[in-house]
């Protein structure tokens, strides 16, 4: 399982990311950027791509 959490990229915001692949994680954070950030999908850029990429990280929970 692979988690990521939203705060972990600077947001002050709970939400967290969980999924067998990482394209499953960048996915459940595209969507909840548009939805609970207000962000349009052209906002979500590579670099932020990046970061949230690089905050992935294995969980056991």
């Amino acid at each position: 399982m692979l988690k990521f959490k939203c705060k972990d990229v600077g947001f002050e915001c709970g939400f967290t990311a969980k999924g067998k692949t990482e394209e499953e994680i960048l996915s459940q954070c595209a969507a909840h950027a548009t939805k609970d950030h207000g962000m349009k999908p052209e906002e979500i850029t590579e670099d932020l791509k990046s970061q949230i990429k690089s905050k992935i990280h294995k969980s056991w929970f």
